[in-house]
């Protein structure tokens, strides 16, 4: 490639992203805190028993 068409083809100028105005109240965002309770607490539950197995089997590692 010669430097002739090198300097023919210029890179465009890089154009920040336009930002839309905001608008003019704002929408508070939802509370689904109550309605996913259950799944928070089965996550939990999840968090617990995995907890205990993975005690048991370094426990039964060490004695074993």
């Amino acid at each position: 490639m010669s430097t002739s068409s090198r300097s023919s083809r210029r890179r465009q100028p890089v154009r920040s992203p336009q930002r839309r105005p905001s608008p003019a109240r704002s929408v508070a965002p939802p509370d689904y805190s109550r309605d996913y309770a259950y799944v928070r607490r089965d996550l939990i539950l999840i968090a617990i028993i995995g907890g205990l197995l993975l005690a048991g089997m370094v426990v039964a590692a060490i004695v074993i």
